[in-house]
């Protein structure tokens, strides 16, 4: 069924102060190092510091847009990543095959999770996390080689887990990397979990495997005012620094995708929007099963992460699933938005030692 375990959480973000959303929690000797680092190997510009990409540059950017359909063939050189919010994913949902409407719902979102390399699940419920295991089960029995880690459920009266599923012939997980991040001032209703992957490359390649980190998030949707400094969209901001300082600190690493449900539009991302670099490759795209809203998100530092080809798309669960609406609401009312990205490091970087651990703080692990 699983392998199971809980440790102390590690990272925090507490302060409100804007000036650390460049430096982090400390602006240490090594934060000082890392801006060096990549001014010199062209991660980082003095002129990116002056805003985002010009809206123009912004766009072109972002790159192709496209709907996999029924092509679920991945490319060998590439990974994609998705996030998905699975609505009320639990025991009652995962249970069903075949429903009323003659939708295999469990079937069908296990069809969605193998057309991509690595997941970030939003909505997963359930202390015991059955419906993970189900889902994972159903992949590996129709062939496929996945694996899942979860966060412990999340929440104040209404509880959550946080999930990823990776493509084990595709994808690892960095052993000793999950955790959920630690709110001690409860600025946010669901803490992000966060994990950090790395590609499988063949051996005889020659070149390193892309390894990025991933801040999974699900805000909730009174807390996301973009206006209001404390809002949780704007917490984020802070958490996307935090992680990243803490994760460049500890283990070197320079690429983060933060992604999952955020409650708002592109243009209501509002203190995220002033980091440096960093821009929502879904833009416009709607994510809601009758495509009227963009809820769901994929943010990059497009100044360090060249690793994105500049694909990037949804599944429409009506339009290339051929489902009514009443059986694409058995599914979710979000649909699943993903990007792709190369299977190797551009540039490489250089790598910290990893634990020897498989999981993390607040994290389990179903293989």
């Amino acid at each position: 069924m699983g392998i199971f375990s809980k440790r102390r959480r590690k990272s925090s973000f507490s302060s409100s102060n804007p000036l650390l959303r460049w430096f982090g929690p400390g602006a240490t000797t090594l934060g000082v190092l890392y801006a060096v680092y990549m001014l010199l190997t062209g991660g980082l510009s003095f002129s990116s510091l002056d805003g985002l990409l010009t809206p123009d540059a912004a766009s072109e950017f972002r790159g192709e847009t496209i709907s996999l359909g029924d092509r679920t063939d991945r490319p060998p050189d590439r990974i994609r990543i998705a996030t998905f919010n699975i609505e009320h994913f639990a025991d009652k949902k995962s249970s069903i095959r075949t429903n009323e409407d003659g939708v295999d719902v469990l079937g069908t979102i296990a069809r969605i999770v193998s057309t991509f390399d690595v997941v970030a699940i939003q909505e997963l419920q359930g202390a015991d996390g059955i419906a993970l295991q189900r889902l994972v089960a159903l992949l590996n029995e129709s062939g496929g080689s996945f694996a899942a880690t979860m966060s412990d459920p999340i929440g104040e009266s209404y509880l959550e887990s946080y999930a990823f599923v990776w493509d084990r012939s595709r994808i690892n997980l960095v052993p000793g990397s999950a955790y959920v991040v630690q709110d001690p001032g409860k600025r946010m209703y669901r803490e992000p979990m966060v994990a950090t992957f790395e590609t499988v490359v063949p051996p005889d390649s020659g070149q390193p495997p892309f390894r990025f980190t991933m801040i999974n998030v699900h805000t909730k949707p009174d807390r996301v005012d973009p206006d209001d400094q404390e809002s949780e969209i704007n917490v984020l901001a802070d958490v996307f620094q935090r992680v990243r300082d803490y994760e460049f600190q500890q283990y070197s690493e320079d690429d983060f995708i933060l992604l999952g449900d955020l409650n708002v539009s592109e243009k209501n991302l509002g203190r995220l929007k002033s980091i440096p670099g960093v821009l929502s490759l879904a833009a416009d795209i709607q994510t809601n099963i009758n495509r009227t809203k963009t809820n769901d998100h994929i943010l990059i530092d497009s100044s360090v992460t060249a690793e994105y080809s500049g694909r990037r798309g949804v599944i429409d669960l009506k339009a290339d699933l051929g489902l009514t609406e009443q059986q694409a609401n058995a599914i979710s009312d979000h649909i699943p938005l993903w990007a792709e990205f190369d299977l190797y490091e551009r540039p490489p970087v250089p790598r910290g030692p990893a634990t020897a651990t498989a999981s993390g703080p607040g994290t389990r692990l179903i293989q």
